[in-house]
């Protein structure tokens, strides 16, 4: 990742805005950014943090801290990153939460916490990442660069005070950093997978025996040889009982086969029974069923005669309906004769309308000649009345424009003298912002020492709990560590009382091989075992390791006094005389300042304002001038057309008719003859249409009555026809006459009912008879069973039948669940061993991955320790060189002690004493050097591994001026040498050698106003 350009406005000490264009120091510049303290050099690098995270480099200020006083109160506290990242440029702006003045009315209101990322494309082209939301740019950058704020400081940004951590950083931490950098990820994934797969398969195993035991249980079963025992008796018992149930099903099948062999012949004598009776009831319907043949007879006979009698129905309503048209179609005739005489005199009297109608139609010709006329009239009329509206118009715009250069004049007086009022008012806003300034910094420093004094307080609450901690502590460590030699005294003592207990005279010794034993070692007291000593010497280790913790604390709580203590010094008297003010009294006094400086301001806002209106009113004014001339002249030139267009309208006027010069009179008097001509029109044409219309229909009407009178007679003749056909076939036929006939008719449904009831009449007779021969011949030489005792006997066999399968049922049941029971244990016996198997694989890889064997170390450390062995070699160059070859930094190979992570601790090597020692015993200048070889050497071994985050900017805050001469001129020819490789290195510093070596500066001015920022170049 790699700064292009960054913008801070109301950032910091910086006031205003700051553009810092990194491009402008070169492709790969080593540069100083240098300035006096407190100017705000850090703060470049909290700017650039901040941008990215929204957290600043030490973490000890939130973002809402970071704006500033001395910026106008409309300012909004924002900073803007511009950054090229793997060939790919972004940028970044975020805004902290402020407070700023509202848009509307006065007050103040709360500005949110904002963020956009965006992509740049290049051609002017941008795709928006973020749109606002402060967490989500945070995660896109966190995804994009690959460190999260605590990694980016340790490996990009060096803060002031903080170089350090990376070197001193335990295992676990060093291995998180390293995990992101060199994308590790795949072996902590491997790590939890085997370790999840691992514990799954243990549930499972504890699972499997849970299940085990719960079969047994579920068969109220103690063990699997009860089972074994158990199921051989259950299997015995059951096949005696299945003998026995099915010894009993044929007993009761028997049974069952004699009670139904009662119940069919005794249900065969009530058959016949019922059919002897069913048999009389047939006799003595015998007369009514021969009456229903005689009726069945008749009918089929009047059935025939049937198609003759509804011909001749049919004829006779043939002739009524002709008669009846015949009627209709004369009175038809009679009405249309009456209509056509009428139209005959209505065409006559309508002939007799041609001479007016010729006479309106001339008329409207002449009327037409004068349209024309008219026209000119009414044009002459419009422009007249158009004339006099731009008079109205322009002697209105006339006054207006008077007025309006009136009221400019008016506002432009009062406008100049409130000019010269503000003028002096404003002439005191330098003196009192001074003095506002003066009094903000006296009261932030008299916050601050109030803040200092109560942290001592604490620090120095905490470094008496301390010291009695340390006491307590030290009296147990010497506690312990007694206990724990005399209890190692006592039992390598009782090891010789036990050995000279086994001692047998003339046999030798273990120990010397004597085989004479004058004096036996004796032991009086109880003999320790080796688990009461190991216990004795984990507490005294124990508290040992509590000692030295709390000796640690104790010193860092010391060192926050002491720091606190100086801090509160510089305070006092920087403060001089205003400490003795209290906060109130200072606070006081600065809000009445800062509320005069600021209605100042605002005043100063207003004059800005009122200047620049007063000269749109002279503008105004001129223009107002310009305005009423042109008005002056335009109502001159309107009256000058009203006089013309008055002269048209009287010459047009003369040369049309007065009765025609009212607007729209000629229009009524052609429209109101064209009607009167259109309406004799009409009525001469309906005349004759209505003449033509009763004509035709007198025609129709004669027709329609001679087709009605032809069509009477076919009728008659076909009537007297059909009534002959019907004697003749009446005559020949059994019936009597027509009411014999019409007697003897029957619907074709009561036909078929009858001819179906005789039919089914004679069928049961048949059947009857012959299922009574039947039935007579089945019970032939049989007496009627008992069916009492039949079934006494049935039910008896059907109880033991019923009391066997019970039995068979509960032997039979119980054998299955123990047979079920078997086999469930023996496939939970088979999953255990699978179970056991798969664990033996898995769960010795997740041990060995997860670090839970040997050096505890696991897979993923294993593979780190080796990386972090490239980058000591590679920082143990430029160490080697800035230490002049004396120090060496070395990995810790050791297991660390309890569960404490191990495999990426650090060690030095001094080649002065040839020993290797901590770190931490390193000094200030000693720690700075290893810290900037350990970031330069991550930064060389991180880019050489391929898909690797590229570490290709370094920011080093402070640190340089614990080196000397020498080890400061080494120092930069490492950085000059890193920088030939591709490197942006920006040092923030303000030792004066440093200015020497290096040209290439980023100056930082403070003043009275805030901060800036100059670019030097060679």
């Amino acid at each position: 990742m790699r700064p292009l350009s960054l913008i801070m406005t109301a950032f910091g000490p910086f006031s205003g805005t700051e553009t810092l264009r990194f491009t402008e120091l070169g492709e790969n510049p080593l540069f100083l950014i240098n300035g006096p303290t407190g100017s705000g050099k850090t703060t470049i690098l909290d700017a650039i943090c901040f941008a990215l995270y929204g957290k600043t480099t030490g973490d000890e200020r939130e973002g809402t801290q970071m704006r500033c006083d001395l910026c106008a109160a409309d300012i909004l506290t924002e900073v803007t990153l511009e950054f090229r990242l793997s060939g790919r440029r972004f940028r970044i702006r975020r805004v902290p939460e402020q407070q700023r003045p509202k848009s509307r009315g006065e007050g103040t209101t709360t500005q949110a916490p904002e963020a956009q990322l965006i992509e740049l494309l290049g051609d002017d082209m941008e795709r928006l990442i973020v749109s606002s939301k402060v967490s989500e740019a945070t995660r896109e950058i966190e995804e994009l660069t690959g460190l999260s704020v605590d990694q980016f400081r340790q490996v990009m940004v060096l803060p002031q005070g903080k170089f350090r951590q990376l070197l001193m950083a335990e295992s676990s931490e060093r291995e998180k950093i390293f995990s992101q950098l060199f994308q590790t990820s795949i072996y902590k994934a491997l790590e939890e997978n085997l370790r999840a797969r691992s514990a799954k398969i243990r549930q499972d195993r504890e699972r499997q025996q849970q299940l085990r035991q719960g079969i047994l249980e579920g068969a109220d079963l103690e063990s699997a040889e009860a089972l074994e025992t158990e199921l051989a008796t259950r299997a015995r018992e059951a096949e005696d009982a299945l003998r026995l149930k099915t010894e009993k099903e044929k007993a009761y099948v028997a049974a069952g086969k004699a009670q139904q062999q009662a119940l069919d012949l005794e249900r065969a004598f009530v058959e016949l029974k019922r059919l002897e009776t069913g048999q009389a009831n047939l006799q003595t319907q015998k007369e009514s069923v021969a009456g229903k043949r005689l009726r069945l007879t008749a009918a089929e006979e009047a059935l025939k005669l049937k198609p003759i009698f509804d011909e001749r129905t049919r004829s006779q309503k043939t002739l009524q309906s002709a008669e009846t048209g015949l009627a209709l179609a004369a009175e038809a005739r009679d009405r249309a004769q009456v209509l056509l005489a009428q139209a005959e005199e209505e065409r006559q009297a309508a002939e007799k309308l041609s001479a007016p109608l010729d006479a309106a139609k001339q008329e409207v010709v002449r009327l037409e000649g004068l349209r024309a006329r008219a026209t000119r009239l009414a044009e002459a009329r419009q422009t007249l009345e158009q004339a006099r509206g731009e008079v109205k118009t322009a002697q209105a715009r006339l006054q207006k424009s008077e007025a309006t250069l009136q009221e400019t004049q008016r506002q432009r007086e009062e406008a100049e003298q409130k000019q010269t009022e503000w003028q002096i008012e404003l002439s005191t806003l330098g003196d009192k912002q001074l003095q506002e300034k003066l009094l903000t910094d006296q009261l932030a420093s008299r916050r601050e020492m109030d803040t200092l004094q109560r942290q001592l307080a604490l620090h120095r609450a905490e470094l008496e709990k301390g010291e009695a901690l340390g006491r307590r502590l030290l009296n147990e460590h010497e506690a312990q560590s007694r206990h724990a030699r005399n209890l190692e005294l006592a039992w390598h003592q009782g090891q010789a009382a036990i050995l000279a207990a086994e001692l047998q005279t003339g046999q030798p010794c273990p120990v010397c091989g004597s085989s004479e034993h004058p004096a036996p070692a004796l032991s009086e007291a109880a003999i320790p075992s080796e688990k009461d000593l190991e216990q004795a010497r984990v507490r005294a280790q124990e508290t040992s390791v509590l000692l030295s913790a709390a000796r640690e604390a104790y010193g860092e709580i010391r060192g926050k006094v002491g720091h606190a203590q100086k801090q509160l010094d510089d305070l006092q008297t920087r403060l001089g005389e205003s400490s003795q003010l209290s906060v109130g009294q200072l606070q006081s006094h600065h809000a009445r300042l800062k509320q005069e400086v600021a209605a100042l301001q605002a005043r100063r806002e207003e004059f800005t304002v009122l200047t620049d209106a007063l000269k749109q009113l002279k503008e105004g004014e001129a223009e107002a001038r310009k305005a009423q001339d042109l008005a002056t002249s335009q109502a001159a030139e309107t009256t000058t057309a009203l006089e013309k267009g008055r002269t048209r309208v009287q010459d047009a006027e003369q040369e049309l008719p007065e009765n025609y010069r009212p607007v729209g009179a000629l229009d009524q008097s052609i429209a109101r003859t064209r009607v009167e001509a259109g309406e004799l029109e009409q009525r001469i044409a309906a005349a004759g249409q209505r003449y033509k219309e009763a004509h035709g229909r007198w025609e129709a009407a004669s027709a329609t009555l001679i087709a009605a009178e032809q069509s009477r007679q076919s009728a008659q003749e076909a009537l007297t026809s059909a009534q002959s056909r019907q004697d003749a076939a009446l005559a020949a036929s059994p019936l009597a006459d027509e009411q014999g006939y019409r007697d003897a008719l029957l619907e074709e449904t009561q036909a078929a009912a009858l001819r179906q009831s005789i039919a089914d009449y004679d069928q049961q007779c048949q059947r009857i008879a012959g299922a009574v021969e039947q039935q007579r011949a089945a019970v032939k030489d049989k007496a009627r069973p008992d069916l009492e005792q039949a079934e006494t006997e049935l039910r008896q066999a059907e109880e033991a039948k019923n009391a066997a399968l019970t039995l068979w049922q509960q032997l039979d049941g119980r054998r299955q669940l123990l047979e079920a029971t078997r086999s469930k244990l023996e496939k939970a016996a088979r999953d255990q061993a699978e179970l056991d198997a798969r664990y033996a694989v898995i769960g010795t890889l997740s041990d060995v991955a997860n670090g839970q064997t040997g050096k505890k170390i696991s897979l993923q450390r294993f593979v780190l320790s080796v990386l972090l062995d490239d980058v000591l070699i590679e920082a143990g160059h430029r160490l080697s060189l800035m230490s002049k070859g004396r120090y060496q930094l070395l990995r810790k190979e050791d297991r660390s002690k309890g569960n404490k992570a191990s495999g990426l601790e650090l060690e030095v090597e001094d080649a002065y004493t040839g020993k290797v020692r901590a770190v931490a015993t390193l000094s200030g200048g000693e720690s700075f050097m290893a810290a900037l070889s350990m970031a330069l050497g991550l930064s060389d071994v991180v880019q050489a591994y391929a898909g690797g985050i590229r570490l290709d900017t370094l920011f080093i805050d402070e640190g340089f001026g614990s080196l000397d001469a020498e080890s400061l001129d080494l120092a930069v020819r490492t950085l000059i040498d890193l920088q030939a490789s591709g490197r942006m290195i920006g040092i923030i510093s303000h030792v004066a050698e440093l200015k020497e070596q290096m040209p290439l500066r980023l100056d930082v001015i403070s003043g009275r106003d805030g901060s800036r920022v100059r670019l030097v170049t060679p």
